[in-house]
């Protein structure tokens, strides 16, 4: 047994310091609604919402873990925002969630470079980050090209510390940490054509990169399994493509690789249907996602995206608001420095208080 009984039900606000600033009181007030509404969202399993809402903040008390404190104060921003999107506040939430997403993003950096977090709060951590990008990612929240990296994360610092894991309360989590809900399949075939997209005898354009046996190889494999998470149910079809992508198929995305982008679209399309009555963090607007995605395709690259077209309720807006930030792709494949990242966060931090 995890935890026993009693530990589920101790409130983790009875261990959190008295609030003697404006900024701990707002601290205060995003861990009383995490721990009182954001984290019955995470699963609709009283069990795991037990988990979800006692034993992690917890471990995020630990002041090696503010990874995940950070994690779960965005988190929980996103939520009062998303459940009271009509109150006068409204802004101010949005402006924490974006901060503390800042924050959170940064610690779990340092934590990863400098290994000095627990890696089962990095990790937890992780999967509240890509649950706020999902969630970020609807209309006033909306996502840049980057957010499937944190998964990427996910996976990365599950394969380096496996043998750690094998024996940590993470290995316990893993079934907590997932929706219970199920949904059907899609009732759509799956869009034959995407065979025809690693095809050199037809005229599509860039044939020459399938000549590189890896990346054929990273193309092939994500249609398979896509093609596996087309039929399955909901929670299968979230992760399970995620979770078997090759690295080379990640680099590809992070290249903007045409055939890397038209699979990507596919998935979006794919999560638009299967996640309609999904929990609220998972409800992005995938067919904008998708759209966004396209759009960054020139025509000839037409002929592969006939089935997406019809899947697309509307033109992707452009001129929403941005609260994930930047170039997360750049942040995890290196291009951006260390001092960079700081500087970064430190600005969204400042503006933030200022509007706080």
């Amino acid at each position: 047994m995890l935890v026993e009984q009693s530990s589920l039900n101790e409130s983790p606000l009875s261990k959190w310091p008295v609030a003697d600033s404006p900024s701990d009181i707002l601290t205060l007030e995003l861990m009383h609604h995490y721990s009182t509404s954001a984290s019955y969202s995470l699963s609709s399993d009283p069990g795991a919402a037990g988990i979800w809402r006692s034993i992690v903040p917890k471990m995020a008390f630990d002041p090696q873990n503010h990874c995940l404190l950070h994690a779960i104060l965005a988190f929980s921003a996103l939520h009062i925002h998303h459940v009271d999107s009509t109150s006068p506040f409204v802004d101010r939430y949005a402006v924490a969630a974006s901060a503390y997403y800042y924050q959170a993003k940064l610690s779990v950096h340092l934590a990863d470079t400098e290994e000095t977090a627990d890696i089962n709060a990095v990790l937890v951590a992780l999967s509240l980050i890509a649950r706020y990008e999902f969630a970020a990612s609807a209309e006033v929240f909306p996502s840049s090209s980057d957010w499937y990296i944190t998964i990427r994360a996910i996976r990365r610092n599950i394969e380096k510390n496996r043998t750690q894991l094998q024996n940590s309360v993470l290995h316990s989590f893993i079934a907590a940490l997932a929706p219970t809900r199920l949904s059907t399949p899609l009732d759509d075939q799956f869009p034959s054509y995407l065979s025809t997209l690693l095809s050199t005898t037809h005229s599509a354009p860039d044939v020459e990169e399938l000549y590189d046996g890896s990346v054929r190889a990273a193309y092939e494999d994500s249609i398979y399994f896509l093609e596996r998470s087309w039929r399955s149910s909901f929670n299968r079809c979230v992760g399970i493509w995620w979770y078997m992508m090759p690295t080379t198929f990640f680099r590809l995305l992070a290249e903007e690789r045409p055939r890397a982008l038209i699979i990507l679209a596919h998935y979006c399309a794919m999560m638009k249907r299967v996640t309609q009555d999904g929990p609220w963090w998972v409800k992005k607007q995938w067919g904008n996602e998708a759209a966004r995605i396209v759009s960054m395709l020139d025509a000839q690259w037409a002929p592969w995206l006939g089935w997406i077209s019809s899947q697309l309720d509307e033109v992707h807006n452009r001129q929403a608001l941005d609260f994930t930030g930047a170039d997360l792709l750049n942040w995890f494949n290196g291009p951006l420095t260390q001092e960079a990242v700081i500087g970064q966060t430190l600005s969204t931090l400042h503006r933030g208080t200022e509007r706080l």
